[in-house]
């Protein structure tokens, strides 16, 4: 896709005005908090996950990882963040590291970097904020010790230019962070056949499990829309695992949630209880389900957390 194009232009419109829009509809002053909420049927479902992903991937809490990188360092660490939106989780670093670390974030949002950037002056904590398109960065030669992806990559256009400055720009110790990417189908589409594993499942849902916190109606069938057209939501997802695996050597890296974001998460998460019995049970099932597709290899992955050098 062009980046001087009508369509490049209108995506870059449309990205600034939704995420503004989520951030004013949640966030309080002076403060960096993620537009995303948490929804307490998806945390549970990645509790029970929690054993297969750590068995592939020990290092799963990249904050930690990042802390602990830090504290082995002789020096502050320099870390860029690529798509930083919000900054919250950014920040949370620098308050427990502070005099450890340089952060420099970038995003295509200045509004989103605000808050960042008033909590880190009110607080003392240097913090670099860059608005830029990350599409067509340039990024420093053998400069930084980490650089951080974080649910960030599935929303780039410029993949291949993007990950070779990402190459560039690493110390020759340094690795790059993902975190929380998707890799599924473009646009956030269903496969096939996780259509028609998901639609399985969500038919047997009492109507109440099917209330749709977006369109706040009862649906009978899991929607499957491309979600990046006249946005970057997921608009070349699929790509992003082969680039990295062809360019950048794994240290470690997990994939894995064929559907349970889709029936857990914001959609229609909100809806279980988990002080119910059944609706934990429900979860739990949905959730084992998910882990025995992905690991038979019988449904693709969608999401993926991973370190590579």
């Amino acid at each position: 896709m062009g980046q001087n194009s009508e369509s490049y232009a209108a995506r870059i419109c449309n990205e600034l005005a939704h995420y503004s829009a989520l951030l004013a509809s949640q966030t309080t002053a002076n403060e960096a908090q993620s537009v995303e909420p948490r929804v307490p049927a998806f945390e549970f479902a990645m509790q029970r996950y929690s054993a297969y992903v750590r068995s592939k991937m020990p290092h799963i809490h990249l904050e930690s990882y990042v802390v602990e990188c830090a504290k082995r360092s002789d020096r502050p660490v320099r870390i860029l963040s690529l798509g930083a939106g919000t900054g919250d989780w950014e920040l949370a670093i620098a308050r427990a590291i502070s005099e450890r670390v340089e952060f420099v974030l970038v995003d295509l949002n200045a509004e989103l970097l605000k808050g960042t950037c008033s909590a880190a002056q009110a607080e003392g904590i240097t913090l670099e904020a860059r608005v830029e398109d990350v599409n067509r960065i340039t990024i420093a030669p053998r400069h930084y010790d980490l650089i951080v992806c974080r649910s960030s990559l599935h929303h780039f256009v410029e993949l291949e230019h993007i990950l070779s400055q990402i190459k560039q720009g690493l110390s020759p110790e340094g690795q790059l962070l993902a975190i929380g990417e998707v890799i599924g189908r473009n646009g956030l589409m269903l496969y096939p056949e996780t259509a028609r594993v998901a639609q399985a499942i969500f038919s047997s849902l009492p109507p109440r499990l099917r209330f749709n916190h977006y369109t706040k109606q009862i649906d009978d069938v899991v929607p499957n829309y491309d979600h990046s057209h006249g946005s970057f939501e997921a608009i070349r997802s699929e790509d992003i695992l082969p680039l990295l695996m062809s360019i950048f050597t794994p240290v470690e890296y997990i994939v894995f949630d064929a559907f349970v974001s889709l029936l857990l998460d914001w959609q229609y998460g909100p809806n279980y209880d988990l002080g119910q019995e059944m609706d934990r049970s429900l979860v739990s099932l949905i959730t084992e389900m998910d882990i025995q597709l992905i690991t038979h290899e019988i449904l693709r992955p969608t999401a993926l957390f991973g370190i590579f050098k």
